[in-house]
């Protein structure tokens, strides 16, 4: 009985690996057809280096603690350019005025400040 039960098995599962694999099929087919719909839409982004984006220059540097590096610029600059596709310009980056705060903490204690009633 263990034979019939295996047998019954093993044919059951070539059938779920073949239909696994005739949707695999598809899905492929269908990228390729998307990928051949969008043309040359898709290569510039593919195709570009993220490291081709000019480093941003500073527009005034205040203190010698405040400034950040130009290594800093750069990485920026190339996230902004791998998330948009394209390069962009930036046009200010600045540190955080309060370095060991948290803004998102600093805006929870405001809220929950100004619900209260005042007497």
């Amino acid at each position: 009985m263990k034979r019939t039960t295996s047998a019954l098995d093993a044919g059951r599962l070539a059938a779920l690996l073949e239909e696994i694999n005739e949707r695999l099929r598809a899905m492929e087919e269908r990228i390729h057809n998307l990928e051949l719909r969008m043309g040359d839409a898709a290569k510039p982004m593919a195709a570009k280096p993220v490291a081709s984006a000019p480093a941003p220059q500073p527009v005034a540097v205040a203190k010698e603690e405040d400034r950040i590096e130009p290594e800093i610029l750069m990485v920026i600059a190339a996230a902004v350019a791998a998330f948009m596709g394209k390069k962009a310009r930036i046009r200010r980056v600045r540190r955080s005025a309060t370095p060991g705060m948290n803004p998102w903490a600093q805006q929870g204690r405001v809220s929950i400040q100004a619900s209260h009633t005042i007497r």
